[in-house]
């Protein structure tokens, strides 16, 4: 994608995961990324390290496990932060699909 220019993606659910932009891959900036699960899928066990995380929820239901034991679940039009060094894990608890947008930032 053009560095430094507007840019429009549509956002379409029929893959797992769509980059919207950057690359969390890199220890900076920002990385968004669009997220289609089906019923029971995870995205799986993983840990935001030196980033902020936060997650738009945009159809289905969903449960976030972050911690030893702590769960919440959370629908549609919700907003989830999950702040740095936090293992988490998303999991669709619905019947149909869930699609979720989330955006990362590294902090220093």
């Amino acid at each position: 994608m053009p560095k430094n220019k507007v840019f429009c993606t549509q956002l379409k659910g029929e893959q797992k995961f769509l980059r919207l932009f950057g690359e969390s891959s890199k220890p900076y900036g920002l990385a968004s990324g669009l997220v289609t699960l089906k019923s029971k899928e995870s995205v799986g066990l993983h840990n935001t390290q030196n980033k902020e995380e936060a997650l738009i929820i945009l159809q289905g239901q969903a449960q976030v496990s972050y911690g030893k034991r702590s769960r919440i679940k959370v629908g549609k039009n919700c907003f989830v932060y999950i702040p740095p060094k936090t293992v988490h894990d998303l999991k669709n608890i619905g019947k149909g699909i869930l699609q979720y947008v989330y955006l990362t930032a590294c902090i220093k």
